[in-house]
């Protein structure tokens, strides 16, 4: 049992350790693009708003909207989308017959990028609170760090399950992540708070961890934000409880990945 552990944990930190390592190395042009696309996408907004005179809250939702794009994306393109790019490359192979477990594997991964995107997120919130001063209120910072890791888990969670069945549909990954990607963007209140949906449609949403993370950060960080959908007390246990089913629900299709490539030599579902 000892060595199992050590050997799950030392894969975690082998995965982990590429992606925070590569943030380092790569060229700085890189990642200066990828923060001015994301701020530029979010001034778009924010001048939106101040041109027709509304509240100024409104410019701390885009920011914070903006603040937790790059989360969403490295989860679509990244940790959703690694073992089918493992698999064209040559590599799945290896892994699945390793001995290290393939659900170590893929939370080296997630860890490695969540180091690394949260490298990105902060420098596109520091230039925004910059540039559009932005009044972050940070009263109760132990509430927001709570939120904000309670989001994380449950966002990456669902990057982990998407991760196994975007394997199953190989090359229709492409088509599947550029529908999904806009949509959820919007129906996540990324650039205005869920509560504008409606009840009924805000309550569906929330099955997606970034709505409910969203309009819970909103409301211990923006002091004016009275649009809130549901208390963020509730919002986090919610989010806590749907992190752990997406979880659980991707350890189940992980193991049966492994399952059937080594029983069977493949891996599409039976029904395909």
């Amino acid at each position: 049992m000892k060595k199992k552990v050590e050997l799950y944990l030392r894969t975690v930190w082998a995965r982990a350790y590429v992606r925070v390592v590569a943030q380092f190395k790569r060229d700085l042009n890189w990642m200066i693009s990828s923060v001015i696309g994301a701020f530029l996408t979010m001034a778009t907004y924010i001048y939106v708003f101040r041109s027709i005179n509304a509240s100024e809250e409104f410019a701390g939702i885009i920011l914070l909207g903006g603040f937790m794009t790059p989360y969403w994306l490295n989860v679509l393109w990244s940790v959703a989308s690694q073992l089918y790019w493992e698999k064209e490359m040559g590599n799945l192979q290896m892994i699945v017959l390793s001995p290290a477990p393939l659900s170590a594997f893929l939370l080296g991964l997630t860890l490695g990028g969540f180091i690394h995107t949260t490298f990105r997120a902060l420098l596109v919130l520091f230039v925004g609170v910059f540039v559009f001063k932005v009044t972050i209120l940070v009263s109760n910072p132990s509430a927001a760090i709570i939120v904000f890791f309670i989001s994380i888990y449950a966002l990456y969670s669902v990057g982990m399950m998407f991760s196994a069945l975007f394997l199953f549909y190989g090359r229709e990954l492409w088509r599947v992540m550029l529908l999904i990607q806009d949509p959820v963007s919007i129906a996540s209140g990324f650039y205005f708070p869920i509560k504008v949906l409606g009840t009924t449609f805000a309550a569906i949403v929330s099955a997606i961890p970034l709505a409910l993370g969203l309009d819970a950060l909103r409301q211990i960080l923006l002091k004016s934000y009275k649009m809130w959908f549901l208390n963020w007390k509730i919002e986090a246990s919610i989010l806590a409880a749907l992190g752990t089913l997406f979880l659980i629900i991707a350890l189940k299709m992980l193991v049966y990945i492994e399952m059937l490539s080594k029983r069977e030599g493949k891996l599409t579902l039976k029904w395909q």
